[in-house]
């Protein structure tokens, strides 16, 4: 869907502020993927060798510490992401009442997560709640946030609002989120190598949820003597506080941001999410006198997709570079690297799927190996004609 296509007359201008707390979430979680790509990119993990019979383990000698704000940046996000709940849902109640809340009637307004259907209807008859018509059971807005309740999915620990309702309780009153950095993967440069990857670490918690790395945790093991490069991909996690499960910080920050902004906003605002989803990206450093006008330019991009996107494109430099110069340190590679900076991410993405396309194929894999370096070099002629230029202007 285009922007052109949206249509965000479903959001009533009372609900108009959640727009902006949405856009302060993406902005947070920008911040905080770019901080734990930096950290993952320095190499967090010192090796050893230590020889156990004809072989030697790679073990974990230390683990560089996780910089203190991606913890309170993941904590800060998803705060506001239930900020983003609470917020429209008091609007919903005020806008049904035509009035405002008195300090007694609002302290009574807040989005419940019950575990099961009794719990929900406890909650709905407590006294301040049955003393505001919106929240009588059987009205539209109950049967909204009846839908968006834990207990509608089988498994209730996993369902988005009881994991924002874990981590937020944990981030208000105990500590801002619980993280780690855990194992992605260690895999030898050249799958054909005698290398034997060490997995699992320990024992897990449930079925593809690994724990934290552990200084003397065993990576990898190959012959004595040899010498076999390898990869180690490590990840920033969070840990589930209900259930103790650690998973990848990106992922946990995706699903919950897209529930909240495309599932349960909508719904409790209209009793559907079948609507133009509402956007993510909108610049809130500077005053705007009409959000709603700004809804047609916002950008569709999440952060976390963003992110994705500058690793792919990060990887795809540095290939790019691998495959294309003779030598990392010669003059070729400094003329592709400087070219490949001046085109935004998908271009250098693009441009890596199009030669990983023709890997298998030595004739095209050729021709386009001719053609990107073709590109590098009129790039760099067409740099030092406008500096050249330039330069005469100046004089």
């Amino acid at each position: 869907m285009s922007p052109h296509d949206m249509d965000h007359s479903w959001l009533p201008d009372h609900q108009l502020h959640v727009v902006a707390t949405l856009a302060h979430v993406d902005h947070t979680i920008d911040q905080a993927l770019r901080l734990t790509h930096d950290y993952t990119e320095r190499g967090p993990i010192t090796f050893a060798e230590v020889v156990a019979g004809d072989r030697v383990e790679v073990v974990v000698k230390a683990i560089a510490p996780l910089p203190e704000a991606v913890t309170r940046l993941v904590a800060d996000a998803l705060t506001q992401l239930r900020a983003a709940l609470e917020h429209t849902l008091y609007a919903e109640v005020e806008a049904n009442l035509g009035r405002h809340l008195t300090e007694e009637e609002a302290r009574g307004v807040e989005m419940p997560a019950a575990p099961d259907a009794g719990a929900l209807t406890k909650w709905f008859r407590d006294g301040r709640r049955r003393r505001l018509p919106p929240l009588h059971v059987g009205t539209p807005l109950a049967q909204r946030i009846e839908r968006l309740q834990p207990f509608q999915r089988r498994d209730s620990n996993e369902h988005p609002l009881r994991l924002l309702a874990a981590h937020t309780n944990l981030a208000k009153h105990r500590t801002p989120a619980v993280a780690a950095t855990r194992l992605g993967a260690v895999y030898p440069d050249d799958p054909r190598s005698n290398l034997n990857v060490a997995l699992p670490l320990k024992p897990r918690p449930q079925p593809g949820d690994g724990l934290p790395l552990r200084q003397g945790d065993v990576l990898a093991n190959a012959p004595l003597g040899a010498r076999i490069p390898f990869s180690v991909m490590p990840t920033v996690s969070l840990q589930r506080p209900h259930t103790g499960v650690w998973v990848i910080a990106a992922h946990e920050l995706e699903l919950l941001e897209q529930w909240v902004r495309t599932i349960a906003i909508p719904i409790l605002v209209t009793g559907s999410y079948e609507v133009s989803p509402l956007p993510p990206q909108l610049d809130i450093s500077v005053g705007c006198a009409d959000l709603r006008a700004e809804l047609a330019t916002a950008g569709r991009t999440p952060a976390v997709v963003r992110a994705r996107a500058r690793i792919s494109a990060a990887v795809a430099r540095a290939g790019l570079v691998d495959v294309l110069a003779p030598s990392p340190e010669g003059s070729e590679a400094e003329t592709l690297r400087i070219w490949l900076d001046s085109l935004d991410d998908g271009a250098v993405v693009e441009r890596a799927v199009r030669l990983g396309g023709v890997r298998d194929q030595p004739h095209e894999l050729v021709e386009v190996c001719r053609e990107l370096i073709s590109e590098a070099l009129s790039h760099k002629k067409r740099t030092s004609e406008t500096s050249r230029t330039d330069g005469g202007k100046a004089q």
